[in-house]
């Protein structure tokens, strides 16, 4: 799910300064993955395991031990266009140009 509104208040309080702090450090970030059920959570376990695909968590649902479960997690990738190719799609997780670390940073300091 990509709803911010499903985890924790804090914790949309905290990503929306977050995503402010990073724009005017001119880094576009978008909100991934946020809260997950069970089923979402065991479905990204079986990756690498049962369903083919690299392993991506060492969470399975069943045990509630992922964050986003809890609602105090998310993921992220850029909206920016790293290479220079006119296109930001191709550079979701691009971190040639260390982004994510900036990106990191910035959230420490927010």
């Amino acid at each position: 799910m990509r709803d911010i509104t499903l985890c924790h208040p804090r914790l949309q309080r905290l990503a929306s300064a977050w995503m402010k702090a990073c724009a005017t450090h001119g880094i576009t970030v978008v909100i991934g993955e946020t809260f997950r059920t069970v089923a979402e959570q065991d479905a990204l376990y079986a990756q690498g395991r049962t369903k083919p695909g690299k392993k991506v968590t060492n969470a399975p649902g069943s045990s509630y031990s992922s964050q986003h479960q809890w609602g105090i997690a998310f993921d992220f990738y850029l909206k920016m266009d790293i290479d220079g190719d006119g296109s930001t799609s191709d550079d979701a997780f691009n971190d040639s140009t260390g982004m994510f670390k900036k990106a990191a940073e910035t959230a420490k300091a927010s």
